[in-house]
This record gives structure tokens, C-alpha cells and sequence, in this order.
């Protein structure tokens, strides 16, 4: 597509350190899931040989270096922009979706005709059903809002099936938390302009949030991730999907002030969350049955006492998942694994064993660990 590599220039920088994803459609070991691409030609490639069979992912934050990335440093990724997603709830994509899928787990030329029929009827819904209307309408009326706000719109994407992005820009700041700060923006203006279709997930996680990188294929329904303005209309949207270009880009035309407003959120928040956690009851962790040593060797036992019986338990891999019980994110879906040797949040990953977590989620010192330990015992 003409003009890609210099879009990409132009949207995500010169030079830049981000995940790539492309998780396979099928089980075959010889893809990789998982690049990091570092400049526009680099990403360009990867889109250009991938999109249309399979995702195209890319993390919305740069990480500003190798090691940060390598590491999943959160505390240096540099943030100079904000990523919200309007996404439509719809049974009847979703079971053609997963039919889809599973044809594809065989191979892309498994039953290769029904995979054309169903990406055929994906696409008549989308496009003569409209049924990414209402995200797009919501994302249109949000993009409005913002510009009265803030002096300037953020830049609208299709997202190629049921739904659309807004990402904003601004200088690149640092926060102590932006996932609370996106959060808490997000949550409001869904609740004050009654957005159905603003999906908050995105935003409880925005660190590890992987976006669809514009102008690549979307893998089930074939449809191009496209730009569009306030004043396109559905159809026209739909035409630039299906026949895709490469539209001008500036991203000094979506550029705003808004890092300002999330760093006020941001203190408030990372405030609360400090006061809720330095305010837990104490005596919480003593309430457990520590009769014997064995409760302490396996951290399952241990975590069963304090937080109760699991979300979800997992036998034969040995480890069970909660709800983390940490006041630096919302965890909707459980991505607290406790095993037999400690625990590990997947999303605000803080890690350890039994010590780590009593210092931690009670903040105490190690010698009122070691007190406790020894009472519990």
C-alpha cells in the first residue's frame, strides 16, 4: 500500500520498541507469536507479510528501549498518547467468529470455500447491517466532546469488524499510574454520556494493551483497519474498509493538552489507592489456620486462608487464580496465579512468596512479618 511506511513514521515515530503480536491461527510451532519491531520499515514488513491471515498487534505504548521492553519495565515506558476502544457486543458475529476460528485451527485451506462463505457473511453483516453503527456513532459523538475540551480531536480508526478506536497525543509524560488516570477518565465519561459501547477493559490495563496497527487486514473479516472523520458517513467508511489507501497523516492535528488533565487524575488516584492500601486491617492476615509449617510450603494453602477459596483451580497444573487483591488496578478477570512456590499478577506484576505479600498487601516491615509469622504459628 503506497504511503504506509511513511504513515507509520508518522503515527508511531522514528525509531520505537513495541511488541509486535501475530498469535497464530493454528497450532504449528514454526510461526512466531511474537516480534519487536523498532521503526516503520521494520513494522511495515511484518504488516505487509501477515495482515489478512492472521492478527496484527502491536502494543499501544512504547517502551522507550529494548531493556525496558525486554523486561516489561512499566515505570519507564514512555506515554505520549491515550488509546480508547468502542467495541459492539453482538451473539450472532461472535458464534461466526468462533466457527471461523476453529476451520482455521485445521489450516487457512481447510474447507476453504466455508471459510470464504463465513467471511462473506461477516462482512454483509458489518457493512449492510451496520452493525458497527452504534461504536461508531458514540466514537464520533466522544470525538466532539473531546475537541470542545480539549482544542482537538483524536484521530478516529475502524477497526475492521465491530468496532472503532480514538487515539489522542500529546507530549510524552510520565505517571505513577496511568492505568488508574485512564480509568477513572474513561469510567466517567461512559457514565455521563451513557457510551454502551466504550469498553473500559482496555483502559484497566492499558500498559499491556495491544491495539490493531492501522491499515492492516482484520483476519476474520478481511476488512482493513481504516482512518475516518467526524463527517464520514457509514457507507463511506465501509468503502474506504474494503478498498483501502493510505490517507495524510499528522499527528500534530490530534495533539492536545490531555496529559495535563490525566497527571491531576492521576495524583488523586494514585493517592486513593495509597490511602486504601495503608488503611487495611492488620489483624486480617492473622484470621488464617496456620497450625502447621505445611501451610507456609504451599502457597495455595496459605493464599486459601487470607483470600479465600480461588476464582478458578487448575489441578493438573497445579496453581489457582484470583481476583488480584491489590488496590493499584481492577482485575475483572482473575490474573492473580498463586502455585506451590508463591504468586504472580499478570497484570500489575507483583510477584514473591508468602513474606513478599504479608510486607506488601498489609504493609508492614519484615520485623512485623516475622512477628506475624510467628503468631499465625
Amino acid at each position: 500500500m503506497k504511503g504506509l511506511q511513511s504513515f507509520y513514521k508518522a503515527f508511531y515515530g522514528h525509531s520505537f520498541y513495541r511488541h509486535f503480536r501475530r498469535p497464530p491461527d493454528f497450532n504449528l510451532k514454526k510461526f512466531r507469536i511474537q516480534f519487536t519491531v523498532e521503526n516503520p520499515k521494520t513494522l511495515y514488513l511484518h504488516v505487509h507479510r501477515n495482515s489478512s491471515h492472521h492478527p496484527c498487534l502491536i502494543h499501544t505504548y512504547d517502551y522507550g528501549s529494548k531493556g525496558n521492553l525486554r523486561e516489561r519495565n512499566k515505570s519507564k515506558i514512555v506515554f505520549d498518547r491515550a488509546f480508547f476502544d468502542f467495541d459492539v457486543t453482538n451473539p450472532q458475529i461472535k458464534e461466526i467468529k468462533n466457527e471461523l476460528i476453529s476451520l482455521r485451527s485445521h489450516g487457512l485451506n481447510y474447507q476453504k470455500e466455508k471459510q470464504e462463505d463465513l467471511t462473506e457473511i461477516l462482512q454483509k453483516l458489518i457493512i449492510k447491517k451496520k452493525v458497527a453503527k452504534p461504536a461508531i456513532d458514540e466514537a464520533k459523538d466522544f470525538a466532539l466532546k473531546f475537541k470542545e475540551t480539549f482544542g482537538k480531536e483524536p484521530a478516529l480508526f475502524f477497526s475492521g469488524c465491530k468496532g472503532c478506536h480514538a487515539y489522542t497525543f500529546f507530549k510524552a509524560s510520565s505517571f505513577k499510574n496511568i492505568d488508574l488516570a485512564l480509568s477513572w477518565f474513561a469510567e466517567h465519561i461512559k457514565n455521563t454520556y451513557n457510551y454502551e459501547t466504550l469498553d473500559l477493559s482496555v483502559n484497566r490495563d492499558s500498559t499491556a494493551r495491544l491495539s490493531r496497527i492501522p491499515y492492516s487486514k482484520h483476519q476474520i473479516t478481511q476488512l482493513a483497519v481504516v482512518s475516518f472523520t467526524i463527517d464520514d458517513d457509514y457507507l463511506e467508511i465501509m468503502r474506504k474498509s474494503l478498498n483501502p489507501y493510505v490517507e495524510p497523516f499528522e499527528i500534530e492535528d490530534h495533539s492536545t493538552n490531555f496529559h495535563k488533565h490525566l497527571q491531576k487524575i492521576d495524583l488523586v488516584e494514585s493517592f486513593n489507592a495509597n490511602v486504601k492500601k495503608t488503611t487495611k486491617p492488620k489483624n486480617v492476615a492473622l484470621s488464617g489456620n496456620f497450625n502447621n509449617q505445611r501451610n507456609l510450603n504451599d502457597h495455595r494453602i496459605f493464599f486459601r486462608s487470607i483470600l479465600g477459596n480461588p476464582v478458578r483451580e487448575y489441578p493438573e497444573k497445579n496453581y489457582v487464580m484470583y481476583q488480584c487483591p491489590f488496590p493499584d488496578h481492577t482485575d475483572i478477570k482473575p490474573s492473580f496465579m498463586v502455585h506451590k512456590c508463591g504468586y504472580q499478577c499478570y497484570s500489575c506484576q507483583k510477584k514473591g512468596n508468602y513474606w513478599q505479600f504479608l510486607k506488601d498487601y498489609y504493609n508492614l516491615s519484615d520485623i512485623q512479618v516475622k512477628k506475624c509469622l510467628k503468631e499465625m504459628l
